[in-house]
């Protein structure tokens, strides 16, 4: 009983292996390549369809599929077109191939999906007969050996400007500057003008010291104007008046200057009236201070944020 049931299973399994067979053969895909030859790194295209009962689910190769000796490019479908009982699928893939054999084939499957009597998806694969395609070699003969010439001499190669790269830096260091000035520009403004104050009247006062040390050794009515206008241009600088165009009469009328009248008129009076007297230097002396104080009076100013 038992090697009757063995017989009959074996029989069955032998029954569905000649049906799938026969269903194969009756259900074969065609595929050939356009083109006889091709080179290295060229496309080409691989033309792939198939005609099968229209009840059928049928599944063609995607890229994920390995077309060795090829490289897969792309696909192109055609539209299915489909009778009363038969469809009939195409699509042509785009290859292309790296290899070196003289001859390299190409066998793609086709995927018929079924289910078993327990619902679960399987699946046939049916491959289509090998074509073959000829690789048309670009160097025919290798030579024996390759005379190579040495060159060692140093060949410049002119660097190229990178423009956007120093478009983006350039943009970048004006956004900083502007964000640094909107940030301390004030800051750094009045830091510059008390510098620049502060070496002008260094420079008027060893000016100023040399002239007065001329004056004492020769104190002549030259000596005495040149001190004196030497003084009037630091102070029109300071003050931001026109001292020098100005009169020692318009000069007493400033309020800063109302102090200085008198030694102004000494001074005066021992320039254009030559009295030269040993008073003068003490005058010229009042004004070194009065203008050390006026410096210092601006420099507090700048210092502090107000324009006098």
């Amino acid at each position: 009983m038992t090697k009757l049931v063995y017989h009959i299973f074996f029989y069955c399994l032998g029954l569905l292996a000649g049906l799938e067979v026969a269903f194969a053969q009756e259900i074969k895909p065609v595929g050939h390549f356009v083109q006889d030859t091709i080179k290295i790194g060229e496309s080409i295209q691989y033309s792939f369809s198939l005609r099968y009962p229209a009840e059928l689910e049928v599944v063609f190769p995607d890229e994920n599929y390995s077309f060795l000796p090829f490289e897969y490019v792309d696909r192109t479908f055609v539209p299915t077109q489909t009778d009363s009982v038969t469809s009939l699928d195409s699509v042509v893939y785009t290859l292309t191939t790296f290899e070196l054999d003289t001859f390299q084939s190409l066998s793609l499957p086709i995927y018929i999906i079924s289910a078993d009597e327990e619902g679960k998806a399987d699946s046939i694969t049916i491959f289509a007969s090998p074509d073959s395609v000829y690789l048309q070699q670009l160097i025919t003969q290798m030579p024996d050996s390759l005379d190579i010439k040495e060159n060692t001499a140093y060949l410049d190669v002119p660097l190229q400007f990178n423009y956007p790269y120093f478009l983006i830096g350039l943009g970048i260091l004006v956004a900083l500057l502007i964000i640094i000035y909107l940030l301390f520009g004030e800051k750094i403004r009045r830091q510059w003008q008390l510098r620049r104050l502060r070496k002008n009247y260094e420079q008027f006062r060893e000016k100023f010291a040399r002239q007065l040390e001329q004056l004492q050794q020769s104190p002549d009515k030259e000596q005495s104007e040149q001190t004196l206008v030497l003084w009037k241009r630091y102070m029109e600088r300071l003050e931001r008046a026109p001292y020098t165009k100005m009169t020692t009469k318009e000069i007493s009328k400033l309020p800063e200057e109302q102090v200085l009248k008198d030694d102004l008129r000494a001074i005066d009076r021992s320039i254009y009236g030559h009295r030269l007297n040993g008073e003068l230097i003490g005058h010229f002396q009042h004004l070194e201070k009065h203008t050390h104080h006026r410096y210092e009076q601006r420099y507090r100013n700048i210092k502090h944020g107000s324009n006098r």
